[in-house]
């Protein structure tokens, strides 16, 4: 079974598709960026990171819960993160204005 997740970060397209036992996988603009094997995600540890460029790195935290898995996904240039997308909570207006 598998779970995707689809957001915009400034232009970039960004797709997460996770696997039960296949592990998660990280595309930007339909590119694999980068894959994690990891079968459960803990605590506040990015598992995927890719390079924006310009923008910063995109950082994505997986949450395991007990049958489905959530995703955080941060934006961090310099000493600068921002939270641009949560598949399990509502961000704040200026959160969402960030990721555009």
């Amino acid at each position: 079974m598998r779970k995707s997740f689809e957001f915009t970060v400034k232009s970039n397209k960004i797709k997460i598709i996770n696997y039960w036992f296949g592990g998660i996988k990280l595309y930007v603009n339909g590119d694999l960026r980068e894959c994690n094997k990891t079968l459960f995600a803990f605590g506040n540890k990015a598992l995927l990171s890719a390079n924006l460029e310009d923008i910063g790195t995109l950082e994505i935290k997986p949450l395991s819960g007990l049958i489905s898995v959530e995703i955080d996904a941060y934006l961090v240039k310099a000493y600068d993160i921002h939270h641009v997308y949560s598949s399990h909570k509502r961000l704040s207006l200026k959160q969402k204005r960030l990721a555009q």
